[in-house]
């Protein structure tokens, strides 16, 4: 009987995370990588390689999407929606929460989350079929399109006449 090899082996320490996403930002030269369960994000420099910065977050990662332009990135928080943080390169690199965007999740699965070109508007995904679209600055939905009924809902504020 031969017996399985195990590397790394039992004896050593686990890794602290699953990484779930990542993103290169200043042009390809950093790479940001999320970790699901340790809650963390971390940048490293591409050449030559060096950890940049190291930030744990709030709430555990089940995806994110990063706006080079706008330096925001959105983090899908397993919990209650997903939060929006801003990366500030000054005194040191870190993320800072400027907002939260509450979703109704009625299960405990990752959905996708992304930009739309000027990083004004993210779509998320659901746990429901819905596709929702969101303004940034005012944290709200613009228009929810549904999965199954080929139908949309529009949230955008009526013109005054």
């Amino acid at each position: 009987m031969r017996l399985l090899q195990v590397y790394p082996p039992l004896s050593q320490s686990r890794l602290l995370g699953l990484p779930i996403s990542a993103h290169f930002l200043n042009r390809g030269h950093t790479l940001m990588i999320a970790f699901l369960d340790s809650r963390e994000i971390i940048a490293w420099n591409v050449a030559p390689w060096n950890q940049l910065w190291h930030q744990k977050i709030r709430t555990r990662i089940g995806s994110m999407a990063y706006h080079d332009a706008t330096k925001t990135l959105l983090v899908w928080n397993l919990v209650d929606g997903f939060d929006a943080y801003r990366l500030v390169d000054k005194p040191n690199n870190c993320l800072l929460h400027f907002r939260h965007f509450r979703v109704k999740i009625r299960r405990n699965r990752i959905c996708h989350i992304q930009f739309d070109l000027d990083g004004k508007t993210a779509i998320t995904g659901s746990d429901n079929g819905r596709v929702v679209i969101w303004d940034i600055s005012t944290g709200q939905q613009v228009q929810v399109l549904h999965h199954s009924k080929g139908t949309y809902t529009n949230h955008a504020p009526k013109p005054l006449n």
